[in-house]
């Protein structure tokens, strides 16, 4: 039991990886300056007119400041250990990318509509995407354990007292505390948050919210019909 409560850095490493790839683009900012945000931003005409559209992917590995990097570097790494561990790390690579470009989509169609071009950078985007994925893995997690209760059935019970999820991967510490509720309150303040704030991409985050719920909803669904 002891062996299979060991966690190390190989379960998230992805996550790791991608940690490593946003203080490498910050630190290349520092070095280089408004170059590199001039090229890798992300910018509606840049993408639209000029079709630059590298800049899906560059801009969520670039960030303004120190502030900026640090506050987001805690969330990714917070959310991603604890969902890597649960999705494995191929999807939760997808699921990262995925809700970056998806952030991406909705920053550009804000802009578009609204007429203001911006450069905008940053990780919160895909961030917010982890944010959404964490919730459908919650709402699932209660729904199985309602299941359970109706059914008490020995296998599903054994694999949740082994700490393992219905993939035999490792339940991260604190998964099981964190209820939808709570998760509902967390994201209401923080889109409310940055619907108020200055200088913040808050149509990138609804966007990367938005890609997270359905990438997961859908990874699940795929799941489902392969069992």
């Amino acid at each position: 039991m002891e062996g299979q409560n060991t966690v190390n850095w190989r379960s998230y490493s992805v996550t790791l990886a991608i940690v490593a790839i946003n203080i490498a683009g910050y630190i290349l900012c520092t070095q280089m300056g408004e170059a590199v945000y001039n090229i890798g931003s992300m910018n509606a005409e840049k993408i639209l007119v000029e079709k630059e559209y590298y800049r899906f992917i560059t801009s969520i590995f670039l960030h303004a400041d120190i502030d900026h990097i640090v506050g987001n570097m805690i969330y990714l790494f917070g959310l991603g250990q604890m969902i890597e561990q649960m999705i494995g790390h191929i999807r939760f690579a997808i699921l990262y990318l995925f809700s970056g470009f998806g952030a991406g989509i909705f920053s550009i169609l804000y802009a578009v509509l609204t007429g203001d071009i911006y450069d905008a950078v940053g990780a919160s985007g895909a961030i917010f995407g982890l944010i959404g994925a964490l919730f459908i893995l919650l709402v699932i997690r209660d729904m199985r354990r309602r299941a359970q209760r109706r059914s008490s059935g020995t296998e599903s019970v054994s694999a949740q007292a082994s700490g393992l999820n219905v993939d035999s991967r490792q339940v991260p510490t604190g998964y099981e505390h964190i209820s939808v509720g709570k998760m509902i309150f967390v994201v209401a303040y923080m889109i409310y948050s940055g619907a108020r704030a200055a200088r913040i991409d808050n149509a990138a985050h609804v966007g990367g919210l938005v890609c997270g719920l359905l990438l997961m909803a859908i990874m699940n669904l795929i799941k489902i019909r392969r069992i």
